[in-house]
C-alpha cells in the first residue's frame, strides 16, 4: 500500500470517505463483490481514525467484515482498527487487534513507541510484514495517537503474553526461512497461526 495522502479537513475526509464507500457500492453491483484492486477498504481505516467518529468507524468495521471475512489485512490498517476499539472501549477487540498488528509486521509497534528497531533475520511472507515497510506510518496517524493510547500500547507490548508470542513468532519465522523439509514448514506454519490463542489462556 502506498504512502497515503490526507485530506486536511474534516469536510475532506467525510467527503473521501463517501467517494470510497460509492465506489464499493459500485463495484458490488457491477461484479457481484467488492474487488478493491487498489486496497481502498485498508485506507479508509485510516480516514475513520482521524475523523473520530466512532459511530462511522464502528458502521465500517461492520461492513468491512461482512465483505472481507477471510482477508488477511495490512497492518497500518490493524493499528487504527485497534485504536480504534480503545475509544469504543472495547478493550478485548482492541487488545486483540493489537496483538494482530504485532504479528502482522513485528517492526510497527516498537516504531510507535519510538523504541530501537533493528531488523530480524527472518522470513517475510509480503512486504507487509518488512522493517521497510514502517516508512509507510502516515505521519497525520502517528500524531492522532494520544500518550493514553501510547501508553495502553506500550504495556500491552511489554506484557507476558504479547512477549511470549513475539518471541514465538520471531523463532518460527528464523525457522521457516531457511527449513527445507516441507513437512516441518506446515508444522510450524500451523503453529504460527494458532499463537494468538495463548491470549485466552489464563497464566
Amino acid at each position: 500500500m502506498a504512502m497515503l495522502s490526507f485530506p486536511d479537513t474534516e469536510e475532506k475526509l467525510r467527503s473521501t470517505i463517501s467517494a470510497y464507500e460509492a465506489e464499493f457500492e459500485k463495484e458490488k453491483k457491477e461484479h457481484g463483490a467488492v474487488r478493491d484492486d487498489a486496497n481502498k477498504r485498508y485506507s479508509l481505516f485510516s480516514y475513520c481514525f482521524l475523523l473520530d467518529d466512532l459511530n462511522k468507524t464502528r458502521d465500517y468495521i461492520t461492513w468491512y467484515e461482512f465483505e472481507f471475512p477471510d482477508d488477511m489485512g495490512e497492518p497500518i490498517q490493524k493499528l487504527c482498527w485497534s485504536l480504534s476499539l480503545y475509544r469504543m472501549q472495547q478493550l478485548d477487540e482492541a487488545s486483540r487487534k493489537l496483538a494482530e498488528l504485532m504479528l502482522s509486521n513485528v517492526y510497527f509497534i516498537p516504531f510507535i513507541l519510538k523504541e530501537p528497531v533493528e531488523e530480524l533475520d527472518i522470513l517475510y511472507n509480503s512486504n507487509f510484514q518488512s522493517i521497510d515497510y514502517i516508512k509507510n506510518i502516515p505521519e497525520a496517524v502517528k500524531t492522532n495517537i494520544t500518550e493514553s493510547e501510547l501508553d495502553w500500547m506500550m504495556q500491552l507490548h511489554n506484557s507476558f503474553e504479547f512477549r511470549l508470542i513475539k518471541q514465538r513468532h520471531v523463532e518460527i519465522y528464523e525457522q521457516l526461512k531457511y527449513l527445507e523439509a516441507e513437512s516441518q514448514r506446515t508444522l510450524l506454519t500451523d503453529e504460527a497461526e494458532t499463537l494468538l490463542e495463548i491470549l485466552d489462556e489464563d497464566y
